[in-house]
């Protein structure tokens, strides 16, 4: 059980990542003088663009122009499997504590 939700939200997490990384390096704005105006499609990819940008994966030169720092990206990518494998590790200490009290 607790694999098939690991994969499920690495692939969530890994595919909005994906779009934001691929529109940015397609578009070449790898450096501050190639930034891009980009706006996120909903509000799941909103709120990974803000955590990207608050992180330093993306950088935002002006408002809605950002653009990709590659090196801060693999330390973001390693960031939030962390963050995704805590989560699930904290929700299957709460469902063991749940069986646990319910004997």
């Amino acid at each position: 059980m607790a694999n098939i939700v690991v994969r499920t939200a690495e692939r969530y997490s890994t595919r909005a990542q994906n779009r934001i990384v691929e529109r940015l390096r397609s578009s070449g704005a790898l450096k501050p003088a190639s930034a891009i105006a980009y706006a996120p499609t909903g509000r799941g990819e909103k709120r990974l663009l803000e955590r990207m940008v608050k992180f330093g994966a993306i950088v935002a030169e002006t408002e809605g122009q950002y653009w990709l720092d590659e090196r801060a990206l693999g330390h973001f990518r390693k960031e939030e499997l962390a963050r995704v494998l805590g989560a699930i590790a904290v929700a299957g200490f709460a469902a063991a504590g749940a069986i646990a009290f319910g004997r």
